[in-house]
This record gives structure tokens, sequence and C-alpha cells, in this order.
């Protein structure tokens, strides 16, 4: 594990893979199974017809679709000759994608026809009622400036939509013919910047943090050790590829030498289950929705999950935590704390820490990163103890937000510190608890409330499956705490248990003045719950309502 990645490329990663792994199983997805060399011989080949398509460095290329065996060889082409990967979210619709497509100055789109409910060419055609005019290969759009090329994954695409199977064909031939690939794969410094990492947007409009290559190889190899992976392991891509997650675990699996197994049509219970035993899985990423959906699952008891050891869970309550690492057999599964803007992970704990401190923490932080918990308004080192803001120093860390110089220094302390936004504690052995997000945080009366910290508390009532609390407005309080709750199925639980709940335990001004029930979430693509459409909806919910908030 001596391999040294701060300074290599995603091309050079590429050709280690072929050289050293060659024959192992690097990809299943479906019926495809590629071995490291195929693996690296179709992304080459997919870069090479890029080029020839126009794409040259510093290019940003879209890549909108599910998961699928093209969306990993884009992954690993486009950054391979210096043009910059931009992951779309699936769930994200027409504003979003405008916004996306406009702002990261995408001169390519990848895409896929969209899901069973979505069409995704539909969406396009929406935004820019004149895309079935432009010529394949050389759109001209007022709505996307930049865009030229767009790129069709699978079949039934529009006449001036560029067959994806047609750009790896003609890079293949030329590959066989010219040094081409190889030049562009040569100017590519470690330094430059892989890709961009839209935001999930659960508290904001996205920005586009900007991830460069050394950091991005280096940090991912890191989790390796945490992990203790190497190339009998087999990871289930249970959360979307486009997803900070989804990226960092095309990274570090390869880096081991394992292969990733995707699951093409969606995470279900069932379809888990049948690639657990199927691909001997050892390790997965699981996300609370992922677990009630396991547990819930009737024939969870008649496949042979034996297979699985490790994994990533995050955030997870420490009941689902328990269960995955004794019940559901991930006995090793790791912590973790990161964001898109510190390529992947700050924090993880490593598989042989005990149990309890597991469960409770997000780890140590990764090799050569330095974080502190700072006051949010100050900025002032808090050391061990209190709770404050996250804050990181490190090679990992972005060197921006695309074209958003002014959001870009406002993420930064005046002594140079990442700003996570992230609300967290040190303790004395120097393992981070995380709390929540700092705009999440409300404050009733003056007194600062982690949401997380109440969420916890709640979710120790019986008959409670999910809880989310927001802040709304308050004439007397300045802000107080609206809470969204799922129950168990056939649970009795009413607005005034939930309030008499807390009154009992924790302090008044902690105690939610609102409780409403809830059973369809509204989510990220990676599985986290959008909690400003909540506070909006909790909001909207005021303004129609006279009803007075209960006493506390």
């Amino acid at each position: 594990m001596s391999q040294e990645w701060r300074q290599q490329t995603f091309s050079q990663a590429l050709d280690w893979g072929r050289n050293t792994h060659g024959s192992r199983l690097a990809i299943v997805a479906g019926k495809h199974r590629l071995t490291f060399s195929e693996l690296a011989e179709r992304a080459e080949s997919l870069a090479r017809g890029l080029i020839e398509s126009g794409v040259r460095h510093g290019d940003c290329v879209a890549l909108w679709s599910s998961d699928c065996l093209e969306w990993l060889l884009a992954r690993w082409a486009v950054p391979a000759i210096g043009a910059v990967l931009v992951p779309i979210n699936t769930r994200f619709r027409d504003e979003e994608i405008r916004y996306i497509l406009k702002q990261s100055d995408s001169k390519a789109l990848i895409m896929s026809k969209g899901i069973p409910s979505v069409n995704y060419y539909d969406i396009l055609n929406r935004i820019d009622p004149y895309v079935p005019a432009y010529t394949r290969g050389d759109w001209s759009s007022d709505v996307f400036p930049a865009l030229k090329l767009v790129i069709g994954i699978g079949d039934s695409m529009p006449a001036n939509v560029t067959p994806f199977s047609d750009i790896e064909t003609q890079g293949r031939d030329l590959m066989a013919r010219d040094g081409v690939y190889q030049s562009f794969a040569d100017k590519c410094a470690p330094t430059d910047v892989a890709q961009l990492m839209y935001t999930s947007g659960t508290t904001s409009f996205p920005k586009g943090a900007m991830v460069c290559h050394g950091p991005l190889l280096q940090n991912n190899f890191n989790t390796i050790s945490r992990m203790r992976l190497d190339h009998t392991d087999r990871y289930l891509a249970s959360v979307p590829l486009f997803s900070a997650t989804g990226t960092s675990f095309t990274l570090s699996p390869f880096l081991a030498g394992a292969a990733i197994v995707l699951i093409e049509d969606g995470f279900s219970a069932e379809r888990f289950c049948q690639l657990v035993e199927a691909e001997k899985v050892t390790m997965s990423f699981y996300v609370e929705p992922i677990v009630r959906d396991l547990r819930s699952f009737p024939e969870l008891s008649n496949y042979d999950l034996s297979s699985l050891r490790t994994g990533t869970g995050a955030p997870l309550r420490a009941e689902s935590f328990r269960w995955l690492c004794e019940d559901l057999g991930a006995a090793h599964l790791t912590n973790v704390y990161g964001l898109s803007e510190t390529s992947n992970a700050v924090c993880r704990s490593f598989w042989d820490d005990p149990l309890e401190d597991r469960i409770a923490s997000c780890g140590r932080p990764m090799l050569d990163v330095e974080i502190r918990i700072a006051d949010p308004d100050s900025d002032e080192d808090l050391g061990a103890g209190p709770m404050g803001e996250i804050q990181v120093k490190a090679y990992t860390v972005s060197p921006g937000y695309y074209k958003m110089p002014k959001e870009t220094a406002a993420s930064r302390s005046a002594d140079g510190w990442l700003k996570t936004g992230d609300l967290g504690a040190l303790r004395e052995d120097g393992q981070l608890l995380f709390k929540g997000r700092i705009k999440e945080m409300i404050k009733p009366g003056g007194f600062n409330v982690a949401t997380l910290e109440v969420e916890d508390f709640i979710k120790k009532m019986p008959g409670i499956k999910e809880v989310a609390l927001v802040g709304v407005p308050d004439e007397r309080m300045g802000e107080i705490g609206y809470v969204y709750i799922e129950t168990e199925d056939q649970a009795d639980v009413r607005c005034e248990d939930v309030i008499d709940f807390c009154k009992s335990q924790i302090a008044s001004y902690k105690v939610p003045r609102y409780v409403s029930f809830i059973k369809d979430w509204p989510i990220t693509g990676s599985g986290k719950i959008r909690k400003l459409d909540l506070r909006d909806r909790a909001v909207e919910s005021m303004s129609r309502s006279q009803t007075e908030p209960a006493d506390g």
C-alpha cells in the first residue's frame, strides 16, 4: 500500500490498473463484465473518440444518466484527457438542468434517454424548443452557448444526438493508428480539475466544487487501509454514481484492485440481496432509506449475505448502524464524514475500531487532513469538547467553486480554513462527532439547537421511523422547531405524544412547537432529506393555519 497518488492523474491510474490488475474483474454491470485491462482499453478508446469530436483539455463534459457501464467508462475517459467531468443528479429537472449545463459551460453532454417516468430528451426540448433543429455534433443553442456535442447512451435517441457507441468505435480505430490520446494524457497535470461536483442542494442552490486529479486519487486511495480493502473485495453501488459517495467508490475499489458491481435499475432490497449473493459482494454504502428497506424486506433471510464484511454508513442512527454490523453481517462497517469540496472523506473510522466508537463518531481525519472546531461567527478554534463549525485544511480541499469567486471567498476563514457549514465536536482522542448542518441549526429564543440532536432524541420514541426538524419564523421566539415524523406501520402516535415526550426529557427551548406526519420525503439523489423543501412546506402550512404552537 505504498503507492503515491498525489502526483498522479486519471490516465496514469488507468494504465496502472491495466499493468497491476490486468485480468482481474473491475466492473460488473448487468450482462457486462470488464477486467481492468478491458476497462482501460474501452475508456481510452472513448477518450480518443471525444478528442476527435472536439473535446479539449479543460472542457467540461456533463454526464446525465442513471448507473450503467457507459457512466463508468465516461468517468475515466473524460478526465484522462484533461477534460472535466460534470456528474448530474438524475433527480434534477428542467430548471436545475438548465442551470448546471449553462453555469458549467459544458461543451459536451453524455446522456441516457432517462427513466421510465421521465424522458431526459423531453426536458431538453422544454428548456430549449429549438433543440430539434440543431445539427449532430454542432449544436448552437442560445440557452446553452457552450454546448456543441450531445452523446446518447442506449437506443431511441434523436437524429442530432451522436450515439455513445459511435464515439467509442471511432476512438478505438484511431487509437490503433495514432498517438493523439497519449499526447493529451501527457499534458494533464495532477493539479488539473478532474471533476466539477455540484452540491446536492439540501439547503441551497447547487455550486460546482472543482476537484483535482491528485487529491481525488490520493484521498480515496487512503480509504483502502481504513476499510482493509484488497483485490478480493466487491463493492455494490447502492447509491447513485453521480453523488460524492458514488464518485469516491469508483476510485477506492479500483485502487485496491477490487471490482464495482452496479445496480442498474436502481436500489431495491430484493436486487441488493440478489447481487450480494450472486457476486459475493463484500461492501456497500448505506443510508437510512436503504437500511429501512432491508430491515422490512420479508425475504431477507432467504439470501446468502455472508460475504458482506465492510462498507460505510452515513449518516445513520445508532440502531441502524448496529443492525448492519450485528444482523446483516457487515461487521467491519465504517463511519465517515466528507464533502464534495474535500475530495470526499475528511474523517473515517478504521474497520477494526471498537463498534461503539464507529457508531458514535465519524472517526479520525484522513492522512494529511487537518480539522478544527471553530466558532461559526469568529472562526476562533474551540478545541476539543464544544460544538461549533467543522473546518478543514488539507491538500484535498477544492480550489473553489466554478465561476463563483464570492462564494469561494465566503467559504474560507481569514486564516485559510474551509468553512464546511457543518456542526460538530471533537473528542479528546481526536474523533469527530457530527451534529448536523449550521443552516439546519435553529435558534429559539437565541439558544443554539442542533437539529440532529433533537431528531436522534425523538427517534427513541416507540413507533417512530424517521424524523426531520426544521426551523420556522416565530414572532415571539424568533424561530421555533417544526418537526416532520414518519411512523412505523400501525403505530398510533399523536402530535401531543411527541410534544409531551420531548417536554419531559429535554430543555424547553429544544422542544418542537409543531408536529406534522409524513410518508413521502423529499430527498436528494444521494438519499438525504431535502430540509429546505420541508422548511418551505412548513412555512406555507403555517400561513394557511391559524393554529397556535404548543406551549413550551
